[in-house]
């Protein structure tokens, strides 16, 4: 990154530091050795669109619907409907998400949860369970 500014011209102008990011572009902060990236939220789900979830399930003989994510392998759900799966595996997605940002430094450090990370910041990013449902591609 070309352009990196220092913390405390950051802190004194905070902002002007926001307004650049949201109108113009992102910027990068340098206090001490760490250099850190900040976004806008746009910025950061169309970053992140990347990122694709893909949801597979099976029709039952009884007609129900049982499915997972094949991104995150642990959340798996049934229901009623392919709409009504979608719906409630965005539920579970949801609540991993905000477990994993809870307890992310324990998530992050996992070797098989570690590549969960921008799927579950994605998610974050989202204003509700439609939204999220809507991320999926089967």
């Amino acid at each position: 990154m070309q352009t990196v500014l220092n913390a405390t011209d950051v802190r004194a102008n905070f902002g002007g530091f926001i307004d650049t990011i949201v109108r113009e572009k992102p910027q990068a902060i340098k206090r001490n050795r760490d250099v850190i990236m900040a976004f806008s939220k746009q910025q950061m789900k169309e970053l992140l669109s990347v990122y694709e979830l893909t949801f597979e399930y099976e029709q039952d003989e009884d007609d129900r619907y049982a499915g997972s994510i094949e991104q995150i392998e642990d959340l798996v759900a049934d229901a009623q409907s392919l709409d009504e799966l979608r719906i409630e595996l965005a539920r579970q997605l949801v609540e991993y998400a905000i477990e994993y940002e809870d307890n992310y430094l324990r998530y992050y450090n996992t070797p098989n949860r570690h590549k969960h990370a921008p799927y579950v910041l994605r998610v974050l990013l989202e204003d509700d369970i439609k939204a999220v449902a809507r991320m999926f591609h089967a």
